[in-house]
């Protein structure tokens, strides 16, 4: 069968800065007329189209800009076509466009194979709506550069979910597009739709009506929303919309766990780290595994009451603070989500503590009490927590916070009725960096090496030790808790010092598992033995 370029039906471009193209179909200059299905075989038209009920300036901005994109091109009519059939039998169409999907990836190529579509086509989707083939061949030539440019081959794909031939002989086929557009804010494509083909007389497509799975501004919005440019895949295929793999460990039943974000984190940093997908983040990976967590929900703004605490407190003042004083604020809303979520599950929770969230945790158990704790804990996992407070003559960053804590509720203080889990990394060992480097430099390409040697003399005093980037590993560990010491395992959802994505930290599907392990065998310990003679 003859193959041509035309324009895909269901992508996005950008045109300039924040301009919006369709991929989707260019129209003429001279307006939009609806087409009706004539031939064989016919479907009753929906009341409103996807087209019809699309917000008028998302048509405007789409027709418009794909207007001045088509007035640069060669605007040339093909002359006739020749055909390899006279007709196409159902069977040959459903082929021949799942072929479109699944071998020429048409949705972003713009690749389909012409000898399924008759000459007066008519073309409708969310935004724009025309008729005519010829006038694919032509808008392709025009637009092809910009889609290779904008969203190369290797950052694309169009997922065929499904395809069918039904009975009146129309195919109705469900696709997902994921794509990656190479502008400054490296926004994301990920649009889902339907697609129905209508055929005529001769077998061939008279009418192609498309509709998404989201309206057609939320579309828009997509490449509006600005996500990393250095992009990392934490799975095989991850960014075009492979599924992640099997996990290793799965509770028997559904736990409930509450995450307690590191200091200067916000709880998005937990679902959507860095703008990635949500699949990605630390909640979607835990939900894998059984584990439904919630997240206490600090903004990253909420930390600048630690300085205002500090700065009320004479205590704090004075190098002699407590959490009560300086993190209130914090507790306060720990105790709250923990509360609503043992409230929802009627079970006890495990508290997930991330850097500063895993010493935070401890504390909240030691204002709360041990009959609070009892009531609504199971178990405390740590990662990549200081516990330690750093050495004498260092600057205290708590500002004594640490040091009373582990005065007042010392180690896994609760280990006879808790389980205490303490994960660290062993990823990067801190170097110094010497000669004369510009502060300029230093400032923007700080490397992981220089960045833990600072990070570790604060913490610990000594910057050549190894540990997740910022936590030393003897750091990390919390006495009385079980340790565990992850090989390569950063610290944070970025690499320490950059912000550039890691798919290589405590919170990410890579490392999961490992630590997975030691919760669920700590809940399964948990669980008191029935008596042989209770079971008789």
């Amino acid at each position: 069968m003859a193959r041509s370029r035309s324009v895909c039906f269901s992508a996005f471009l950008w045109v300039a800065i924040g301009a919006f193209c369709s991929l989707c179909f260019i129209r003429q200059p001279l307006g939009v007329q609806r087409q009706h299905v004539r031939g064989g075989a016919r479907r009753a038209e929906p009341e409103r189209s996807s087209y019809e009920s699309s917000p008028d300036w998302t048509k405007s901005i789409v027709g418009g800009l794909t207007d001045v994109v088509h007035s640069f091109g060669n605007g040339a009519v093909a002359g006739e076509r020749s055909r390899e059939f006279d007709a196409i039998s159902p069977e040959q169409l459903l082929e021949g466009i799942r072929a479109d999907f699944e071998e020429r990836q048409y949705l972003w190529s713009g690749e389909i194979d012409t000898e399924l579509y008759g000459e007066s086509c008519s073309f409708t989707d969310p935004t724009i709506s025309f008729q005519g083939l010829s006038k694919f061949e032509s808008n392709m030539r025009n637009l092809k550069p910009i889609v290779d440019a904008l969203v190369p081959k290797e950052t694309r794909r169009c997922i065929l979910r499904d395809i069918q031939l039904e009975e009146s002989g129309e195919v109705v086929a469900k696709w997902t597009m994921l794509g990656k557009v190479s502008l400054p804010w490296s926004p994301r494509i990920n649009v889902g739709g339907k697609t129905r083909y209508t055929p005529g007389e001769d077998g061939r497509i008279e009418s192609y009506f498309e509709k998404w799975d989201i309206p057609a501004g939320e579309a828009l919005g997509q490449l509006l929303k600005p996500t990393s440019s250095e992009e990392v895949e934490h799975w095989p295929n991850q960014l075009l919309g492979a599924s992640p793999p099997e996990p290793k460990h799965v509770a028997k039943t559904s736990v409930s766990a509450v995450l307690f974000p590191g200091f200067g984190n916000d709880a998005i940093d937990y679902s959507e780290p860095l703008g990635q997908d949500e699949s990605v983040g630390l909640q979607a990976c835990l939900s894998r595994r059984g584990v439904q967590a919630s997240v206490v929900p600090v903004q990253r703004s909420d930390w600048l009451k630690v300085f205002a605490g500090l700065l009320l407190d004479a205590d704090s003042r004075a190098g002699n603070g407590t959490a009560r004083a300086a993190y209130g604020w914090y507790l306060d809303l720990a105790k709250a989500k923990v509360e609503e979520t043992v409230l929802s599950g009627g079970e006890p929770v495990i508290l997930i503590g991330h850097s500063a969230g895993g010493w935070l945790a401890r504390a909240l158990l030691d204002r709360e009490g041990k009959d609070w704790a009892l009531k609504h804990v199971q178990g405390l996992v740590s990662l990549g927590t200081p516990h330690r407070p750093p050495p004498k003559g260092k600057m205290d960053m708590t500002f004594g916070c640490l040091r009373n804590l582990n005065k007042a509720h010392p180690g896994a203080y609760y280990s006879d009725d808790l389980f205490y889990v303490s994960v660290a990394g062993d990823a990067v060992t801190g170097q110094k960096m010497e000669g004369n480097i510009p502060i300029v430099e230093l400032i923007q390409s700080p490397s992981p090496e220089s960045t833990a040697w600072n990070s570790y003399v604060a913490l610990g005093g000594v910057g050549n030790a190894t540990g997740d980037g910022l936590v030393p590993v003897d750091w990390a560990h919390l006495q009385g808790a079980e340790q565990l010491t992850l090989d390569g395992c950063l610290h944070s959802i970025n690499v320490a010092g950059t912000t550039r994505p890691t798919n290589r930290s405590y919170l990410c599907e890579y490392f999961v598992d490992a630590w997975m392990e030691k919760v669920l065998g700590g809940i399964q310990e948990r669980v008191p033995e029935v008596p042989e003679a209770a079971v008789r």
